[in-house]
């Protein structure tokens, strides 16, 4: 009869060494797991304070519009003077936002057709959205963010933004 146990701790050997290397890929696994984790949370973190500022800004923009009544158009309705954090052009200081931040995203894609979300971020501090463009970085993004999956608009493979074309709508409402 042979002598097999120099085979048998050659195994053993061989499946240590598989235990180890399966721990140490399971380990790499959850590193990875926390990472993308992580990475998702502060993108929620970013939109929830995106979508905070956005409230707040439309509070500030509301709250001297509760004496008016609410069955005048909105283009007749003054614009809210929004607190100014950086230093801006008499004209950009002058120049206050008429029509919610979606809507106006829309015109201008509509007017425009496909661009950027920097050129949109650009348009938006540039018509008196936002004073600064950390805040309208956010703001855009957050908006640009429900406006597509409210259907309205549509994000290019290219990251650009076009308005939404009428089989667009249609695929969406089957969606939905």
């Amino acid at each position: 009869m042979r002598d097999i146990r120099g085979d048998l701790q050659d195994r053993a050997n061989l499946l240590e060494e598989q235990c180890k290397a399966q721990q140490a890929q399971f380990e790499k696994l959850v590193e990875q797991l926390k990472r993308e984790h992580e990475s998702r949370l502060e993108e929620l973190r970013i939109e929830q304070a995106a979508v905070n500022t956005l409230m707040e800004i439309e509070n500030r923009r509301m709250s001297g519009a509760g004496s008016m009544s609410q069955t005048q158009p909105k283009l007749h309705q003054q614009p809210q003077p929004q607190p100014v954090h950086s230093v801006q052009s008499h004209k950009q200081q002058a120049a206050q936002p008429h029509q919610p931040l979606a809507d106006f995203l829309i015109r201008k894609l509509g007017e425009v057709g496909a661009m950027s979300r920097d050129d949109l971020r650009r348009l938006a501090v540039q018509e008196g959205y936002f004073a600064d463009g950390d805040s309208a970085e956010r703001g855009v993004h957050a908006t640009l963010v429900n406006v597509v999956k409210a259907g309205f608009i549509r994000q290019l493979p290219n990251g650009n933004f076009a308005p939404a074309t009428v089989l667009d709508t249609i695929r969406m409402r089957r969606a939905i």
